[in-house]
């Protein structure tokens, strides 16, 4: 179904308290506030949870070196030595095979996660390049804590870039133009002359449509956004399947 949907609002100041487009538009205004504030906490939480999981992965490399040494420690001839010395060596069999499984699970995703990262917008590409160029350098035979690490950054910066609009300067039609992504589903773009048109993602990457007839609406929504004019409504074309 293709229908022309509303992406972007903006309420004139003009407008007097009354209209009821302008206690629809308050709700709206207090709902972004809501979102950046919740992403905010995102932010902080997840700072948390990597930090957390770091600590742990080295607990984990620890704990495994010093049962190795208690193991050359313990004198045969100790009570119960044997048992305490099996218990240790199956501990030791048991985090050697979760330490493996985690290998393998980690080999498994690191391509897709570069696949991934091949399809993202160009902003989110260069926001993804330290994470990247970590994946794309990490073998089988590496420790999987920073390919870990990285998926899962590449997976939170995805959420991000997905859960709010995104600006950015690129080149389309041979051409700087101004782009306005909204979150991974659908982009729009305009340059100050003639040059006009909508991005999507697709299987291989984004795919850029020109549009100019759209050019005059998107002016006007830039122009709003760099506080240029008043705010005012605008309409761009949105394919809802």
């Amino acid at each position: 179904m293709h229908r022309p949907a509303l992406v972007l609002l903006f309420s004139c100041l003009t407008t007097t308290a009354a209209d009821p487009s302008v206690a629809a538009l308050r709700e709206m205004i207090s709902k972004i506030v809501d979102t950046q504030t919740l992403e905010s906490k995102e932010r902080t939480d997840w700072k948390s949870r990597k930090a957390e999981f770091t600590a742990l992965l080295e607990l984990h490399r620890k704990e495994i070196t010093l049962l190795g040494e208690e193991l050359e420690k313990a004198g045969h001839s100790t009570p119960g030595h044997a048992e305490s010395s099996d218990a240790m060596k199956a501990e030791i069999l048991s985090l050697k095979e979760s330490r493996r499984d985690a290998k393998e699970a980690v080999a498994r995703n690191v391509p897709r996660a570069i696949a991934l990262i091949a399809r993202f917008p160009d902003p989110l590409k260069k926001d993804c390049e330290t994470e990247t160029s970590a994946l794309i350098g990490w073998v089988a035979t590496d420790e999987p804590r920073e390919a870990l690490q990285s998926i899962l950054s590449v997976l939170a910066k995805a959420q991000q870039f997905d859960r709010r609009l995104n600006r950015a300067n690129e080149i389309r039609d041979g051409r700087e133009v101004d782009v306005l992504y909204l979150g991974l589903a659908r982009a729009f773009y305009s340059d100050k002359k003639q040059s006009a048109g909508i991005g999507e993602p697709g299987s291989d990457g984004w795919k850029w449509t020109a549009k100019p007839e759209i050019r005059a609406e998107l002016l006007a929504a830039f122009d709003s956004l760099d506080k240029k004019r008043p705010p005012v409504m605008v309409r761009l074309p949105l394919e809802i399947q």
